[in-house]
């Protein structure tokens, strides 16, 4: 199988030996190959790097997606031969990439439990304020919500008028670590009535939100997101999650509805873990090419939807 990585737009993650990189200038070469691999997707890509993620799309071939690991509290930050990364067709997505993770083995999850120090905790049924996880502005995970409420502005206003509807629970707000001037440009342009912001994000580290995170989660009743990682932490912490968007990667194991803010549901959550953890893969896995061969028996599946939409 010929796959290959357009080599001006490829960055941040290691590449499994069967991939070649081959320059956007040879496209000679690009046409032969079968499958592309690319990290992240073409939404809020910076305009240099468009031509080569719309050329991929363009070839109607099937293309894998590398992106940041799914479990980060504990992890070995990249490059590390113990740092995971995530792999998937087309999307990293839950509901968009095909992750080959349909009723899994315990196996993985446990190895990733046991390196990064994870404790699942019981649900909680207390705790003092909801706390609302923002994400980065202009970053590709928020593709879906700029879709369904065209401003991060209006999605908040809509978001802080929902909890205030249905409970009386103080709210906390959690900035993300990044670009958090602009994230506070948008806050002052909606009601913050009853509404405090965090100041424990400023010891966060590169991929995860550190003993911040974690003094947040420490006092929150529940956590409220779109598709913010930081909520399959809060699952993990047995904090009720609501995820607001399909998208997330703690979908299957949170609420949906705000209306149930007050009395959320909690959900077994072990085969959602054993799922999850064969999404991600170590780079001493990558370097022996792993996840492309845990990909590859859905290569004739992908090759058809990326011909057809099917």
């Amino acid at each position: 199988m010929d796959i290959v990585a357009i080599a001006e737009a490829y960055r941040n993650h290691p590449l499994p030996p069967q991939v070649e990189l081959v320059s956007f200038a040879d496209k000679r070469r690009l046409y032969k190959a079968d499958i592309f691999f690319q990290n992240n997707i073409i939404e809020q890509k910076r305009k240099k790097f468009k031509p080569h993620y719309q050329f991929i799309l363009d070839s109607k071939k099937p293309y894998i997606v590398v992106e940041s690991a799914v479990f980060r509290k504990n992890m070995h930050q990249p490059p590390s031969k113990n740092a995971y990364h995530r792999f998937s067709w087309f999307s990293y997505f839950r509901d968009e990439g095909w992750y080959n993770n349909h009723k899994c083995p315990p196996d993985r999850w446990n190895e990733v439990k046991a390196m990064q120090s994870i404790e699942i905790k019981p649900w909680r049924k207390t705790g003092k304020y909801v706390l609302l996880i923002l994400q980065r502005p202009g970053d590709s995970s928020l593709k879906n919500l700029l879709k369904k409420y065209g401003t991060y502005e209006i999605f908040l206003q809509s978001v802080l008028r929902d909890i205030r509807k249905y409970t009386s629970k103080p709210i906390k707000i959690r900035l993300h670590p990044l670009r958090q001037d602009v994230q506070l440009d948008i806050l002052n342009k909606v009601n913050l009535d009853g509404v405090t912001i965090s100041e424990n994000n400023k010891d966060s580290k590169l991929l995860e939100g550190g003993n911040g995170l974690q003094r947040d989660f420490d006092d929150a009743f529940a956590v409220i997101g779109f598709n913010s990682n930081a909520l399959t932490e809060s699952i993990c912490e047995g904090i009720p999650t609501f995820s607001l968007c399909p998208s997330s990667m703690a979908w299957e194991c949170s609420n949906k509805d705000l209306k149930n803010l007050d009395t959320p549901n909690t959900f077994d959550r072990d085969q959602w873990l054993y799922n999850l953890a064969y999404c991600q893969w170590r780079e001493d896995e990558i370097a022996r090419g792993l996840p492309i061969k845990h990909l590859l028996p859905l290569y004739n599946k992908a090759k058809i939807h990326s011909r057809t939409g099917l």
